[in-house]
C-alpha cells in the first residue's frame, strides 16, 4: 500500500472509532475532515444502503433530455476505454445529479459495481453512500478523486474514484465523466486523464449545441424565407445560384432545381441591378423588367450586398415584388378609388336615362369609352359609375386631368420619368394597371403620348420613356369637349385614335336640353347642404320655377354654385325666388327659344316638376310626399290624376 494510503486508513480508522479525537488529527486534510463529519451525521461507516435508481420511463426520459451530452460522451469514453491498458476499470457518464447514464466496464469491476449496486440509472449522492469523487465534483465544479480510505464508507475503500464535470458554454455544469479503478491500481495521471476528457466533451457538446441551434435557426429562416410575399434570390459573386424561394420561382416562372446554376444561363438581369453590381452598391424598389426564360416579367426590386469579414462580396440577394402588389399598396395609400354608381347619377329626362341606358352597355364591355358633351356635366361621375359596374371595380380607377399637365411633362407623366440606369418611374397607364384610367379633356393630350395611347390600345403593349416595353391592362374611358372629328379634321388629333375610342361612344346632354332633370338636380344638391348645415332646405315653387327655366350654360356646375349661394342667401328653411341670382331672374322670364315672355302655363309646369321632384325624393310613397309638400293626401291625389303622374314609376 503506498505510504499515503496507509497514512490515510490510520486516519480513517482513528476518525470512525474514537469521534472525539475528530479535533486532534494533524495529517488529515481540512475539506476531507469536513466531508467525513458531515457523512457520519447522516450515516453509519460500516453500514452500506443501495443507492437510489432511477428506472424505466424515468430513466427513459432522463437519457431523452441528455442526449446532445450522450452522443458525444458515449463515443468519447469508448475511446478511452479501448487505450486503458489497466485490466480492470469502469467508465462512466453521470447527469449533473449524479445519475449514472452509461457504463463501459471491464468484467470483473462490473461485477464489484454491480454488487453494490451502482448500476445504469443509480445515483452518486453522499447523503445515501458517502463521499466519493462523482458528487465532489458536482459540489466543487472542477476535477477531484476520492481513493480508498478517502470514503467515508467502508465498502468503496477498494476504489479509487477519479471525475471531472462537464460545463454547457454558460459555465453550468451538464454531467461529469468518472474512472473507477482498484484503489491499488490508482494512478497520478488518471485524474489528468479524465480531466482532459471531460474538457474535451464539453468543447464538442458546445460545438454541436451551437450547430444546431445554427441549423435551427436556418431552418427558420427558411420557413419564414419560404412564407414571404416576395420573392428571395440570392447567388454569389461567380454567378453560381444558391437560393431561390418559393416567391421567387413562382414569380420567375421557375422550378426548384435552379440551385447551382449560373445566373446568367437562367435570366438576364436589367441595367440597373448590373450597374449597382459594378458600383458595389444596393438598390432599393426599382421598377424594371427582368428577362426570363425568353419571358419579360415586370417587377420591382431591391438588390442587397453581403460582406464577409473582409468587406469583400460574399453574395447578392435580390428582393423581388410583384408589381401589381406594390401598385394594389399604391393604391390603397392613395385612394385610387371610385366612390359613385349608377344610382349616383340624377336623370329622370329622356335623354339622360339613354345617356345612362348606353354607360350600362359599356360597363358590360371591355373596349374603350369616349364621353362627349359640354363642360360640367359630370362626364368624371359617369367615368366612375361605367368603373363600378364592370368587372374591374375592385381594381384602381385613376382620373387624370389632361389639361392640367404641362406639355413638357406629359410625356414623362403617361411614359414614365427616366431614373437611374435604366429604370424608369411608373406611368400613369402603369398606375391603372388593371383597372381603369379616365383621361378629361383627352383632346389636349401631345402627339407623342396620343401615339402611345394608340399603341396601347392596339396592342396592349406600353413603349416606356428608358425605352423598356411593359405589357398594361387598362381600360381607357376618355372624355372631350369639344368635336374631335373636327379635331382630327385640323391635324390635333390622330384619326386612327378617335376610331378606337369610340368603341362606345357615348354623348352626354347639355342640362337645357333635359330641364326634367334640374327639379331632381336641385334636390339632391339641396340634400347635400342639408347634411351639411344640419337643417333642412328646400326651395319654393316660384324659385324652381325659376330654377327649371334657366339655360344652365354651366351645366350641373353652375347649378351646384347656384344652389350653394341661395342657400346662404335664404332666411329659414325655404330659398325664394329673391335669392337666386339676378342673372337667372332675368334670363328666365324668356322663353329661349322664342325670345318672348313665357305663358302662365310655367306655374302648373312648375308644380307639376315639384311634385315629380318629391316622388323622387320619396321613392313614391303617398304620406311622405304629403309632408314634403305640406299638402293633404286628398288634394295630392287629385293633382296626380290632373298631371297624369303613376307613382309606380317612382318606387
Amino acid at each position: 500500500m503506498h505510504p499515503r494510503q496507509a497514512l490515510t486508513k490510520a486516519i480513517w480508522h482513528a476518525f470512525v472509532s474514537q469521534p472525539s479525537v475528530e479535533a486532534s488529527l494533524p495529517d488529515i486534510d481540512p475539506h476531507l475532515q469536513q466531508v467525513w463529519a458531515r457523512c457520519r451525521r447522516q450515516q453509519r461507516h460500516d453500514h452500506w444502503p443501495r443507492p437510489h435508481r432511477a428506472k424505466g420511463v424515468t430513466f427513459d426520459s432522463i437519457l431523452k433530455s441528455k442526449a446532445a451530452l450522450m452522443n458525444v460522451a458515449v463515443p468519447a469514453i469508448e475511446d478511452i476505454y479501448e487505450y486503458l491498458e489497466n485490466d480492470s476499470c469502469a467508465l462512466l457518464i453521470c447527469d449533473e445529479t449524479g445519475c449514472t447514464l452509461y457504463s463501459c466496464a471491464t468484467a470483473d469491476m462490473q461485477h464489484k459495481l454491480h454488487n453494490l449496486g451502482i448500476l445504469e440509472g443509480s445515483y452518486w449522492r453522499e447523503g445515501i453512500i458517502g463521499n466519493n469523487a462523482v458528487s465532489s465534483a458536482r459540489h466543487l465544479a472542477k476535477a477531484t478523486q476520492t481513493i480508498g480510505y478517502e470514503h467515508f464508507k467502508q465498502a468503496l475503500h477498494d476504489f479509487a474514484v477519479y471525475a471531472a464535470p462537464v460545463f454547457d458554454g454558460n459555465g453550468s455544469a451538464q454531467g461529469c465523466i468518472a474512472l473507477v479503478l482498484p484503489a491499488e491500481k490508482a494512478s497520478v495521471s488518471a485524474l489528468g486523464l479524465i480531466h482532459s476528457a471531460a474538457r474535451d466533451i464539453a468543447s464538442q457538446v458546445r460545438a454541436d449545441n451551437m450547430l444546431t441551434e445554427s441549423n435551427q435557426h436556418l431552418s427558420e429562416v427558411h420557413v419564414l424565407l419560404e412564407g414571404v410575399a416576395e420573392g428571395v434570390l440570392a447567388w454569389y459573386p461567380n454567378g453560381k445560384i444558391h437560393y431561390l424561394n418559393r416567391k421567387g420561382r413562382e414569380l420567375l416562372g421557375l422550378g426548384a432545381g435552379e440551385s447551382g446554376r449560373d445566373i446568367s444561363t437562367v435570366m438576364t438581369l436589367p441595367q440597373s441591378i448590373q450597374q449597382a453590381i459594378r458600383r458595389g452598391k444596393g438598390v432599393d424598389m426599382v421598377e424594371t423588367t427582368i428577362e426570363c426564360k425568353g419571358k419579360l416579367i415586370p417587377l420591382v426590386v431591391s438588390l442587397k450586398i453581403v460582406k464577409n469579414d473582409q468587406n469583400e462580396t460574399h453574395s447578392y440577394i435580390a428582393l423581388l415584388y410583384p408589381l401589381k402588389h406594390i401598385r394594389d399598396l399604391i393604391h390603397h395609400h392613395a385612394g385610387n378609388r371610385a366612390r359613385l354608381t349608377f344610382d349616383d347619377i340624377v336623370g329622370v329626362s329622356d335623354a339622360m336615362q339613354r345617356t345612362i341606358r348606353q354607360a350600362r352597355h359599356a360597363a358590360r364591355g371591355r373596349g374603350p369609352v369616349l364621353l362627349h358633351g359640354e363642360d360640367g356635366l359630370g362626364k368624371s361621375h359617369l367615368a366612375q359609375a361605367i368603373h363600378n359596374a364592370s368587372d374591374r371595380q375592385d381594381q384602381p380607377f385613376i382620373a387624370i386631368n389632361c389639361q392640367a399637365i404641362p406639355k413638357e411633362l406629359m410625356a414623362t407623366e403617361f411614359l414614365g420619368a427616366i431614373l437611374e440606369g435604366d429604370s424608369a418611374a411608373a406611368s400613369k397607364f402603369e398606375l391603372a394597371h388593371g383597372g381603369t384610367l379616365f383621361l378629361d379633356q383627352v383632346e389636349c393630350l401631345s402627339a407623342e403620348v396620343q401615339a402611345a395611347l394608340l399603341h396601347l390600345l392596339k396592342t396592349g403593349l406600353l413603349n416606356r420613356m428608358n425605352g423598356n416595353i411593359v405589357s398594361v391592362d387598362v381600360r381607357i374611358i376618355a372624355s372631350s369637349t369639344i368635336d374631335l372629328a373636327q379635331a382630327v379634321t385640323e391635324k390635333h388629333f390622330r384619326g386612327q385614335l378617335l376610331l378606337e375610342l369610340q368603341t362606345f361612344d357615348i354623348p352626354v346632354p347639355p342640362l337645357r336640353e333635359r330641364r326634367e332633370d334640374v327639379a331632381a338636380l336641385v334636390e339632391r344638391n339641396l340634400m347635400l347642404l342639408t347634411a351639411e348645415k344640419k337643417h333642412p332646405l328646400h326651395a319654393s315653387q316660384e324659385a324652381m320655377s325659376y330654377l327649371e327655366n334657366y339655360r344652365w350654360p354651366g351645366n350641373h356646375r353652375e347649378l351646384r354654385n347656384v344652389i350653394e349661394r341661395a342657400a346662404n342667401f335664404a332666411q329659414g328653411t325655404l330659398i325664394q325666388a329673391g335669392d337666386l341670382p339676378d342673372s337667372i331672374l332675368l334670363t328666365a322670364t324668356e322663353d329661349p327659344d322664342k325670345g318672348q315672355p313665357q305663358s302662365s302655363n310655367n306655374l302648373a309646369d312648375a308644380e307639376r316638376n315639384t311634385i315629380i321632384r318629391s316622388a323622387i325624393l320619396c321613392r313614391g310613397t303617398i304620406s311622405k310626399m304629403c309632408d314634403d309638400l305640406q299638402i293633404s293626401r286628398t288634394t295630392l291625389w287629385r293633382k296626380l290624376k290632373h298631371y297624369g303622374l303613376e307613382m309606380s314609376d317612382y318606387k
